[in-house]
Formats: structure tokens, sequence, C-alpha cells
């Protein structure tokens, strides 16, 4: 189990939320980035253009009233490990950014969750958020924290081997991964007072996405 936090799968993205957020603040937390995701994939629907779609992802965040903080600017030189798992990686490169996490995020312990979460939702709410074309990678893991300060990690990818099991349980090897890895991060200050003006409309634009690409895991 995660020490003091709640995992939930957030349209193929991973976030953990504190425990000391209240209900509403998880709420207001996962609705945003939901709502960030959703508008960012209808304006680049091209995978492999993560460049544009993080671009679109943080000013669909900013449109919510969010208050983007800082660029970590994480990048490799941090070295690639041999073999990893998406979480393994994200994990890693979150807590090199913000080392607090380290005791608050645990891939082992999120992908143990991951192995109750059944395979027709994995293939038809996650797995499609993931991977496109069997090979192209996109994947994010977040940690909203007091104040509802949500921290993001995107991973981005192509692999030369087609993934054709579980994304998430899958294990990479370096050697396979073509081209550059994308890696970028941001911080965005979800507060309710401004976040107030655009709850209504957000949760009304959502629809039944919340249902059906909020997963809670623990």
């Amino acid at each position: 189990m995660n020490t003091g936090s709640k995992t939930f799968v957030c349209a193929g993205a991973i976030i953990l939320l504190a425990d000391e957020l209240s209900t509403a603040d998880r709420s207001d937390s996962l609705d945003a980035l939901l709502y960030s995701q959703t508008v960012a994939s209808h304006k680049v629907s091209d995978v492999s253009d993560v460049t544009a779609w993080t671009h679109a992802n943080k000013m669909a965040m900013r449109a919510t009233g969010a208050l983007l903080l800082d660029n970590p600017g994480v990048s490799l030189p941090l070295p690639m490990p041999d073999s990893f798992t998406l979480l393994e990686f994200a994990t890693r490169l979150l807590h090199h950014w913000i080392p607090a996490t380290v005791t608050r995020v645990s891939a082992s312990a999120i992908e143990s969750q991951l192995k109750q979460v059944s395979v027709a939702v994995a293939n038809e709410s996650i797995q499609p958020h993931i991977l496109s074309g069997g090979n192209c990678i996109r994947f994010m893991l977040g940690f909203a924290s007091a104040g509802t300060t949500l921290s993001t990690v995107i991973l981005s990818f192509e692999s030369a081997e087609s993934i054709v099991d579980n994304v998430l349980h899958h294990r990479f090897n370096s050697k396979s991964v073509q081209g550059n890895v994308f890696v970028e991060g941001y911080r965005a200050l979800i507060d309710p007072e401004d976040y107030i003006f655009s709850r209504a409309k957000v949760i009304s634009l959502l629809g039944e996405r919340r249902q059906e690409q909020i997963i809670a895991l623990s």
C-alpha cells in the first residue's frame, strides 16, 4: 500500500492523491486533469506528437483556472535503466524532481494494485490512452498534495517491438527504445476559489467520461 495516498487511473494517467486532500479537492484535481487530457487529445490526435499534446494539456489546465507553477526540466542525463516498466521509469523521474514523493509514490505498490484491474477495463479504459500503433508510448504519472498542487511527469518514446500485453505491466529494454525519450512535467495549483468559476462547465463537458475514465485503485 502507498503510505497516505489513494491511487486513481485518469484516462490512462496514474494519479496519487494525498490523504490530506478533502473529497472535494480530490474530485477537482481529477476532473481538471481529465479535462486537460481530453482537450489535448481532441486537439492533437497524433500520439507521437507529444510536444504539441503536452502544450495543449497545459493550456487546457490553465483554462480551468489552475496556476502552472514551474517546469522541472527533467531530462536524460538521468541514466536510463537497462530494463524498466513505465511506472518504474516515471516514478524515478518524479522522485528525482520532487524528492519528497519518495515515501508517497511506489511503483511496485501501484503495479500490485493494477493487477486487480480486469482485463476488459485495462484494454478499454487504460491501454488506448497510453499505447498507439502497438509501439508508441505516452504516459503520465502525477501526485496531488496538500494545497491541491498537482505534480506530473510525462514520458514518451517509441519501442522497436510491438507491445501486445498490458502496457503498464510490460518490461521494456533500453535497447529497444527508438530515438529520443521525451520527458517533461509541470506543477499545477488548483485553487478552489479560482476553480469554482469553471467547475460546473468542466463537469458538464466531461459528462459520462468522469465515471468511465476515472478509476479508483485504492
